[in-house]
């Protein structure tokens, strides 16, 4: 899971290197294939983060008791927001020194106030404001869709639902994202619009963990990387299919690939960094 996690986090960096900046037009005459792979497709390591996003904040609610929306919402708000606000404060500072030396139509224009309180509240996108950095909008759907799974799992079981009627209704959403929401692109600023990815994820928490119930979690699972792989033909949308393979691979690997103890502490390290370097890369690709 850590290595899915690095690697993808650094094809997001090469992806940016190629599509913003001079290393692209150095990079696409000398190496034409590298260069259209990551110009082109280098974007879908996203998909790698939206599956174990929803695998591991599923993890954390599979207990029988609702859990604490509020508390758990908070928490996740401040655990995203440090590293976010640096990048996007880093970015401002940095782009307007440096924009006399810098013309590039890529950089980002000098921020107002509004755009400043859009990104704090993460509604940037939501409210047409264009993004101060590479990666705000992730940061944003990243919340949207945690807010929804805790409402979802919340109300359900105060309402005296069991796991398998929240596994249900996960799968439900998941699929009603394949084949209806994230057909629409316009609706990419929107939770439901990668709740085919972040789905996926959640899915696979509980048919690894098996909870207690009469559903067949391994079943609905299969169910859903069918159905995406079956819309992500029908409708051509490589997405779902990266996310189906993110999502056979970590459910293969967790019971199968064990890495040396050296190897498994430096992957957990830079796992952990994995996220600082998503939201803070653009610095340094200005400069």
């Amino acid at each position: 899971m850590d290595g899915l996690r690095v690697l993808a986090a650094h094809l997001i960096v090469l992806h940016h290197l190629v599509t913003n900046g001079p290393l692209g037009q150095t990079l696409q005459p000398l190496w034409p294939g590298l260069f259209q792979l990551l110009h082109d497709h280098g974007r879908y390591a996203t998909q790698v983060f939206l599956v174990m996003a929803g695998y591991l904040s599923a993890v954390a609610l599979l207990g029988p008791q609702p859990p604490s929306v509020v508390r758990n919402i908070g928490k996740r708000y401040a655990r995203l927001m440090p590293a976010y606000l640096l990048a996007i404060l880093m970015v401002a500072l940095v782009v307007t020194c440096l924009r006399p030396w810098i013309n590039q139509d890529w950089l980002t224009e000098p921020p107002t106030l509004q755009q400043w309180l859009s990104h704090a509240l993460l509604i940037q996108s939501l409210i047409d404001q264009p993004a101060m950095t590479v990666g705000a909008w992730y940061v944003a759907i990243d919340f949207q869709l945690f807010v929804v799974l805790n409402v979802l799992v919340w109300g359900l079981l105060r309402l005296g639902f069991k796991q398998g009627s929240v596994l249900i209704s996960l799968a439900v959403l998941c699929l009603a994202s394949q084949w209806v929401f994230n057909r629409n692109p316009d609706g990419d600023v929107w939770a439901l619009y990668f709740f085919e990815s972040y789905g996926l994820g959640a899915v696979l928490a509980y048919a690894m963990h098996d909870p207690r119930g009469n559903v067949p979690a391994r079943g609905v699972l299969l169910l859903c990387m069918c159905s995406a792989v079956v819309a992500g033909l029908i409708y051509p949308r490589p997405r779902l299919l990266i996310s189906v393979a993110v999502c056979a691979l970590l459910w293969w690997g967790v019971y199968r690939w064990r890495p040396p103890a050296a190897l498994s502490r430096w992957l957990q390290r830079q796992s952990d960094a994995s996220y600082s370097l998503f939201v803070t890369h653009f610095i340094p690709l200005v400069v």
